[in-house]
């Protein structure tokens, strides 16, 4: 009876070493596997009512591949509508490239909005802009005093 005790003992240590093992590996390469592409945030700072605002923004590819910018999702916010211009774009790796965020802004008030870019990176497929920014009153608009 001992026999099968130490075998057993044997069998469940080595198992849970390999298990262990297994677990530290897949949760090694889910930290540092793949590095992630990051966008910066895009900040307007005060664009007037009525007015097109521009915003360059460079992404830097920290893959060893080449990354290309396939397009983006833009959104409208009650303030105005975002979009992008200068997509797509390829970027070396290790290299960064520019596109220009573009803001129509419509209504006065602070804004806060994410575009989606889409890249052909079979890892990160979407890449998140943050954009944010105000639309200050247009000086014809304002009441007279």
């Amino acid at each position: 009876m001992k026999r099968l005790s130490f075998r057993l003992k044997s069998f469940l240590a080595a198992y849970f070493t390999v298990v262990l093992i297994i677990g530290v590996i897949f949760y090694g390469t889910s930290l540092f596997g793949a590095p992630q592409i990051v966008a910066p945030l895009c900040e307007f700072k005060e664009i007037p009512a009525g007015e097109t605002a521009r915003q360059k923004i460079s992404v830097q590819n920290t893959t060893s591949q080449p990354l290309q910018l396939i397009g983006a999702m833009v959104p409208c916010t009650l303030c105005g509508c975002a979009s992008t211009e200068g997509l797509p774009v390829t970027i070396p790796p290790g290299q960064s490239e520019s596109f220009f965020v573009l803001f129509k802004a419509t209504t006065a008030g602070q804004f806060k909005t994410e575009i989606e870019l889409y890249t052909d990176n079979p890892e990160q497929t979407i890449v998140r802009l943050h954009v944010r920014g105000t639309v200050k009153q247009d000086a014809k608009d304002q009441p007279v005093k």
